[in-house]
């Protein structure tokens, strides 16, 4: 038994859970636990991004209130059965598991549901970006960008590195950022955090990467350079203005240069994800690097 599950197992017997099995998760560590009948899971979140106890904590709180609002709204996000709290130096959380299973869902599916989140009334201007989360465009105007980019070790994917830094502040330039609307950003609203009972949604899950944000900074996460018809099914169900189509490029780079910084003023070298994202290709992206967007040349 590691530290961690030692740590969880004294946890769950000071909080009255039985631990039945441990479940998949990418950020966190997490179980699954029963506590007078109900089904419940516990989970230990992981510092990813570097960014303090404290901070972390904040965030924790801030997806906390997000869940339970979504809740209120309709939607089938697992509610918190107390407020984050620490135990042997690390953050937890408790809530409630819901029922259902992940499946395939096709584009006209997803875009649905995207258009239908950002369509759900939260007060973002109370609730403002969630504590921790890193501007992803700050990169582009960084005086140290392309200094700490070039420190790739590789010299192919120090070549994409800045290419792409130039690429995405030349364009960042002539866009109208104001033409996106603020909405309440889930940031994974993939498959595999969508549950399902039949044809019924019975589970949204992972909001560790929500904020509020812009519209297209949700986007650009689902699209990933690579889902072109989830983009094309949103835009007939709720369509995108010239200026977030300008958008989807700079976004999808500057994170990815933002991930790939993260790693580098840390002394490491970036991971495989945001290198070769940034010399991914798509039909819809050729179609915007040449500065037109679906339906219109030029």
């Amino acid at each position: 038994m590691t530290a961690l599950e030692d740590s969880a197992t004294q946890l769950a017997t000071d909080l009255g859970l039985e631990l039945a099995s441990p479940l998949p998760a990418r950020s966190n560590q997490a179980w699954r636990a029963r506590s007078r009948g109900d089904e419940l899971v516990l989970r230990c979140h992981h510092d990813l991004l570097e960014i303090g106890g404290t901070q972390l904590g904040r965030g924790l709180s801030w997806q906390a209130e997000v869940r339970e609002l979504a809740n209120a709204a309709g939607w089938p996000t697992p509610r918190p059965r107390r407020a984050p709290f620490r135990h042997a130096g690390r953050w937890w959380t408790l809530e409630e598991f819901l029922p259902g299973r992940s499946r395939r869902t096709s584009a006209a599916e997803r875009a649905r549901l995207l258009a239908d989140w950002h369509a759900t009334t939260f007060p973002r201007e109370r609730l403002g970006p969630c504590p921790g989360a890193p501007d992803r465009l700050a990169i582009l105007t960084a005086a140290d960008a392309a200094e700490v980019l070039g420190r790739c070790a590789d010299p192919e994917d120090r070549r994409w590195l800045l290419r792409r830094l130039e690429q995405a502040a030349a364009r960042a330039e002539d866009i109208d950022w104001s033409a996106s609307r603020t909405v309440v950003v889930h940031g994974d609203l993939t498959d595999w955090n969508l549950l399902w009972t039949g044809d019924r949604l019975t589970g949204l899950l992972d909001l560790e990467l929500a904020t509020v944000d812009r519209r297209v900074a949700d986007l650009v996460l689902t699209w990933r350079c690579r889902h072109d018809d989830l983009l094309m099914a949103l835009d007939r169900i709720d369509p995108l203005t010239a200026d977030e189509w300008r958008m989807l490029l700079v976004d999808w780079w500057a994170q990815l240069l933002t991930l790939a910084a993260f790693h580098l003023r840390r002394g490491r070298q970036p991971d495989r994800w945001e290198l070769d994202g940034l010399r991914r290709e798509s039909p819809l992206s050729r179609l915007l690097v040449r500065g037109e967007r679906p339906g219109h040349a030029g």
